[in-house]
């Protein structure tokens, strides 16, 4: 404490307006104490925000003052903020605890008059102390806070080796103690944009914008980040920065900032005509339009009722819907609407389907029936009838049913697992009846209770479908065949195959027997019905044959 006081004695302080000039012509002119300081009193300043690093220049200047020395003085201070272990030490001796006093210190929270702060030369502090000397060269100056900081940042700030956040983070503190950007600019030698856009970069996260800068991230890379608005956005990004998926990053976030705005336009048009509702949907209110984000750009429209209709709209994230108020009477009669058409539709595919199964009991039966001499007396009708069938690799539906055409029931001789082939062999089929086992093979793989001329369509409107009618080759090539062994088709059959059958004018689009046929209208297109010299059966010619007679 002796010595330290002596050097307190012997200083001069300098004026603020040497504050930024070099260190060595400010120790050349000032006169300031320069001594020999251990080590071991010298002390970091707090908050200090260039860092030092164990890297290749470091390297070189531990080598360089192994050789030759320290050739430029450090510039210190008297005293130094206690560190965790100082201050706890500190209070201890003071009868205080120890564990309270961990938990009230703080970087600043006792100042010592004791040793020395760095206020420039931490770089060679560091390389000194790795090159093992003892002892320092020191400046010992007397400043007040705002110019110690004045002072380090001024010198440090001409550094070569300074990361981008190293600098915004020094242009900050400068104006934390008051410095503007213009005086910055004018001490620093750096243009007021880059001051500004340096301590910009401040507002990305921290942790984030370092391990960017070690991955490689250029100046111009933090340049592109000043185009994403949204700070909370800028920082996604940010951690993709020096990644091969920055570029996608940096595209995702510009589309979803231009979305933004989009929304934002979109709602100010809204707020002419209606009110925000968060709660609305399509359970509470009549949908009119939707704003999305992926749609076509749509310009709002003010409805021509919104001077009597309450509109309301929603925001959600990638989408505006527009409301009004449900008209309940009109939705109940649709939902009535809709649910007897829905009755209807049932209803008339339980007929469809009974009235669709009856014909094929009807033609399974007439199979069933036939002898093993009628199927070799039509040979050539079954193998015409077969061939294709067989030959599009159609398979059977069931080999129980193909047995049990033939007559051949299940019982304690033919299991449920008996190969067909196998029950076959076993009847000795393929002996006494191969034309009839030809004719169930193919019937099987072809026909079936839900083979029918209908099918449905959707219709919108009515929230239904409807049955129309639907021409169906494979049928009509059984019925032919069938027909040729003798079957005789039902009323219901022939119209079902014609469409003509009432169910279609009951539950479709109408029966074919409900318009003239083609040849009617050709041959007296002025009349809505037929004329006489149509020769095919439809039910229009009938009604004509009655009006006009023979």
């Amino acid at each position: 404490m002796a010595a330290k006081n002596k050097f307190m004695n012997a200083m001069k302080m300098p004026a603020i307006a040497d504050m930024f000039s070099s260190e060595a012509d400010r120790q050349r002119e000032s006169g300031d104490l320069v001594t020999e300081v251990p080590l071991s009193e010298l002390h970091p300043f707090v908050n200090h925000p260039f860092e030092v690093r164990d890297d290749e220049d470091m390297q070189k200047l531990v080598d360089s003052i192994k050789e030759n020395g320290v050739y430029q003085n450090l510039t210190v201070i008297p005293g130094h903020y206690l560190n965790s272990r100082e201050y706890i030490a500190k209070c201890v001796d003071e009868g205080g605890d120890a564990a309270a006093a961990a938990a009230a210190w703080t970087p600043k929270a006792a100042w010592s008059s004791e040793d020395y702060t760095i206020i420039i030369g931490h770089r060679r502090a560091a390389a000194a102390q790795q090159a093992g000397l003892y002892e320092l060269p020191c400046a010992i100056v007397e400043m007040d806070e705002r110019e110690q900081m004045q002072t380090m940042m001024i010198e440090n700030m001409q550094r070569s080796d300074l990361t981008v956040y190293e600098q915004a983070q020094g242009f900050q503190m400068m104006m934390d103690f008051g410095q503007t950007v213009e005086q910055i600019s004018d001490k620093s030698g750096f243009s007021q944009s880059t001051i500004r856009r340096r301590i910009k970069l401040l507002e990305l996260n921290r942790d984030s914008f370092k391990k960017a800068e070690k991955r490689g991230a250029t100046l111009s890379d933090f340049a592109q980040l000043d185009k994403i608005e949204d700070l909370e956005a800028r920082n996604r990004v940010l951690e993709t920065l020096g990644t091969q998926n920055f570029n996608r990053a940096m595209q995702d976030a510009l589309e979803q900032q231009k979305w933004q705005h989009q929304k934002a336009e979109w709602v100010e048009q809204l707020k002419k005509f209606a009110t925000e509702d968060s709660q609305a949907s399509y359970q509470t209110h009549e949908h009119v339009n939707a704003y999305g984000k992926w749609g076509t750009k749509k310009e709002v429209i003010m409805p021509e009722d919104a001077d009597k209709v309450a509109y309301v709209y929603k925001v959600s994230e990638n989408q505006i819907d527009l409301y009004k108020p449900r008209d309940t009477e009109a939705e109940d009669a649709s939902n009535s609407a809709r649910e007897a058409a829905r009755a209807t539709e049932q209803l008339a595919r339980e007929q469809f389907a009974a009235v669709t199964k009856l014909m094929y009991e009807l033609r399974w039966d007439f199979v069933k029936d036939l002898t093993p001499a009628e199927c070799k007396k039509h040979l050539p009708e079954i193998l015409a009838y077969s061939t294709p069938i067989l030959t599009e690799y159609r398979h059977m539906e069931d080999d129980e049913n193909v047995l049990r055409l033939l007559g051949i029931g299940l019982d304690e001789q033919i299991r449920e697992d008996t190969e067909l082939e196998d029950a076959l062999k076993m009847f000795n089929a393929y002996d006494t009846e191969p034309e009839k086992i030809l004719l169930a093979v193919a019937f099987d793989a072809t026909d079936g209770s839900r083979e029918g001329y209908w099918s449905t369509e959707w219709n919108g409107p009515t929230g239904a479908s409807k049955f129309v009618y639907r021409k169906n080759d494979d049928l009509d090539s059984t019925y032919e065949l069938l027909t040729a062994l003798g079957y005789e088709m039902a009323d219901d059959e022939k119209a079902l195959q014609d469409g003509t059958h009432q169910l279609f004018a009951v539950y479709g689009s109408g029966s074919k027997a409900d318009t003239p046929c083609d040849k009617c209208k050709a041959a007296h297109p002025e009349c809505d019905k037929c004329c006489k010299t149509c020769d095919d059966h439809c039910n229009a010619f009938q009604l004509c044959r009655k009006e006009y007679g023979e």
